[in-house]
């Protein structure tokens, strides 16, 4: 990509913000300590009605490389496109105002995609779980895959939050913005999946398969609403399953379990027993072995959710947690294979991928894949 220096390539940092006070400030440390200093920082100001647009212009007041932009309250997509509108750099990356990076997090991922060529449109990293407090409960898989990912993604929904992706400015120019009608549609959630999977579509990916991001679960954010998040990613779905036809119809049936499992998962959560119910069948259609996992995995979660509790409360305290920023980036998450035999699974969905990836080269508009079985037969977690 030329001889420009690294340190010389500027990346916008995109923070949408809606009544982030409680975490605003520590987002901010995270990403104005970056070791790749070269950046334009846009704040977001989704109408809020706390004190986030005052800590925000304290902030600001001490460094000139953050911009605050105020809106009324229409949701993060909205937000995010406003935020790219405003932005000036080839490269973009997204932080929602809750979360964290590691101080290398944009120099990893930005040496990551700077050198590619154009056809490779984005790069994310992995997280690990934060408390509100900022202690790590947990890891995401490990999981990770690159270059052509649409079908993998699709099932593995490798990057998990909206603080993990940065793109070219061309992705944005090519397949544009976030799509707010989920939150006008009163199911914002997944907004962030969505338009990974658009960028999917028409870029390869890259992958920087460290927890770089301390994705940060609480009681006020957008995620806890668990019947919403169910919905949201449901409606994903079925607008990116409309949208590529192409793809084999087990691997359709796959990506369906696998949503509906999430949100069978959600609306347990919720206690929407009707939805959930409705969920279930949908995982016993697509794939009977997986329904089948799950149920007699309902008869023991109550024990076992005890088991846990008890066990936590002997074992874990806040003196063996780890704060985000003291864990080794390095360090292993988790080990990424699972029950439904990960593993072959990806396999399987690599061959796919390689087959778009041919058929995006050879620019044809449509591609065949034989032995197509109709839409529900098989089982593809059967493997």
């Amino acid at each position: 990509m030329g001889d420009t220096s690294l340190s010389e390539v500027q990346v916008s940092v995109i923070i949408p913000a809606y009544n982030a006070g409680r975490y605003i400030a520590s987002t901010l440390q995270s990403v104005t300590g970056q070791t790749h200093a070269n950046l334009e920082i846009l704040i977001i100001d989704d109408g809020s009605t706390d004190e986030t647009p005052d800590i925000c212009r304290r902030i600001a007041a001490d460094d000139p490389r953050i911009r605050i932009i105020s809106m009324g309250n229409r949701g993060v997509a909205a937000a995010r496109n406003i935020g790219i509108e405003a932005s000036t750099s080839d490269y973009i990356a997204f932080v929602d105002a809750d979360d964290l990076w590691h101080p290398s997090y944009v120099e990893t991922l930005l040496s990551a995609l700077h050198p590619l060529p154009p056809d490779w449109g984005a790069v994310y990293a992995l997280h690990r779980i934060i408390d509100s407090e900022g202690y790590c409960t947990r890891a995401s898989s490990g999981l990770s895959a690159r270059g052509t990912v649409l079908a993998r993604h699709l099932i593995f929904r490798f990057v998990g939050n909206g603080s993990g992706l940065m793109i070219r400015r061309a992705v944005y120019d090519e397949i544009g913005g976030y799509d707010s009608a989920y939150a006008e549609h009163g199911i914002g959630g997944c907004e962030d999946l969505d338009y990974e999977l658009r960028v999917a579509e028409a870029f390869k990916i890259e992958a920087v398969p460290l927890g770089l991001v301390g994705y940060r679960i609480h009681s006020a954010a957008m995620s806890s609403d668990s019947s919403r998040m169910a919905r949201s990613l449901l409606a994903v779905y079925e607008g990116a399953i409309a949208r590529n036809l192409q793809l084999p119809r087990w691997v359709v049936d796959c990506a369906l379990a696998s949503v509906h499992l999430y949100a069978f998962s959600k609306f347990i959560a919720a206690k929407n027993w009707k939805n959930a119910a409705n969920s279930l069948k949908q995982i016993f259609r697509f794939s009977p072995r997986l329904a089948g996992i799950v149920f007699f995995g309902l008869i023991l979660s109550k024990l076992r959710r005890a088991a846990r509790r008890a066990w936590s409360k002997l074992v874990t305290t806040k003196n063996n947690l780890m704060k985000f920023e003291q864990v080794d980036p390095q360090a292993p998450l988790g080990g990424g294979l699972s029950s439904f035999r990960t593993e072959k699974l990806l396999k399987r969905l690599s061959e796919v991928d390689r087959a778009l990836d041919i058929s995006h080269h050879q620019r044809r508009s449509e591609m065949s894949f034989t032995n197509n079985a109709p839409l529900g037969n098989g089982d593809p977690f059967a493997l």
